[in-house]
């Protein structure tokens, strides 16, 4: 094949038909009770990601977290983030779900960057262990993970990166960070210790969101969801938002979900103590839409759309 007959041949990327076809993103953050988030070299993640060649002790951490999530339900985060300083000892920064939010903590080691397994097992199976790490202060203020794991999708590389180069110039906390998932939403990245994923960004809106000087309702359509709420909570969880302005975030929020054959039924409690509450809303499907999953493969697949009603 000629250069010129593979440039033909190359596939549109997946989020700029995502952002064309008017995708509503919400609803598709995963649902975390935790995030580790582990600091490693670029060329490490593809190690990781790398499941043909994980050690037995590395395979065996996986299949033990499998079962963590079998038997009690709660979904963890597995981010990876590159270190400032290349090739440095593994560091590893934890997120843990609590109210308005998640709580930090930061364990440093001299362990190299491949005893990335260790990070795992000490913060997310036998936390006894992190006794051995040594605990520092986080900073405090708002993680920026932007995804720029462009070897897994073009669209990652083309938008993520300035984004993350934008935050960093605008002096928010930012890391070039692994692939998550949802190429299709990119530049996209996670926003601890808030919770939450956001969708299409671009360097000034980014930014904008990260320092709170743009109003909820008007960033509606780029927030994933508040990854402390499954997907249905998560989509009336923007609503409230928008409704109550950044200072929602500060209260503990939890969710009931009933389903029915026609949609579900979503009880979600805010607030600890007088100034708790509960709102009720009905979630019913929209039509869907039809999007690609990557900017590699031409499969397109259906997604989800969501209307909300209050009770």
């Amino acid at each position: 094949m000629t250069a010129a007959a593979a440039g033909s041949a190359r596939l549109p990327l997946c989020a700029d038909l995502s952002r064309a076809a008017g995708e509503d993103p919400i609803g598709t953050a995963p649902h975390w009770q935790e995030v580790t988030v582990l600091e490693l070299d670029v060329l490490v993640w593809a190690r990781v990601r790398d499941v043909a060649g994980w050690t037995a002790e590395q395979a065996g951490v996986f299949e033990r977290l499998r079962g963590k999530v079998e038997a009690s339900g709660a979904g963890f985060g597995l981010l990876m983030s590159a270190p400032d300083t290349p090739g440095a000892p593994l560091r590893v920064r934890h997120y843990a779900l609590g109210p308005g939010g998640y709580a930090r903590r930061d364990f440093v080691s001299d362990r190299p960057q491949d005893d990335w397994a260790r990070g795992l097992t000490d913060t997310l199976l036998e936390p006894a262990n992190l006794k051995g790490w040594a605990e520092v202060t986080p900073p405090a203020g708002p993680d920026w993970h932007v995804c720029t794991h462009g070897t897994v999708d073009a669209a990652c590389g083309k938008y993520g990166v300035p984004v993350y180069q934008g935050l960093r110039a605008g002096n928010v906390r930012a890391w070039r960070t692994g692939h998550f998932g949802g190429h299709r939403f990119a530049a996209t990245a996670v926003d601890l210790p808030a919770g939450l994923l956001w969708a299409h960004l671009t360097p000034d809106l980014a930014l904008r969101v990260a320092r709170r000087t743009v109003a909820p309702a008007e960033v509606r359509g780029h927030l994933r969801g508040f990854a402390g709420l499954p997907p249905v909570a998560q989509v009336v969880d923007r609503e409230l938002l928008v409704r109550h302005g950044w200072a929602w975030l500060d209260a503990p929020r939890r969710a009931d979900v009933q389903a029915d054959a026609e949609g579900w039924t979503v009880a979600l409690h805010h607030g600890a103590g007088e100034a708790a509450g509960s709102v009720t809303a009905r979630v019913t499907p929209a039509p869907g839409l039809k999007v690609p999953g990557s900017s590699h493969k031409p499969e397109w697949m259906d997604v989800k759309q969501y209307h909300v009603e209050w009770s």
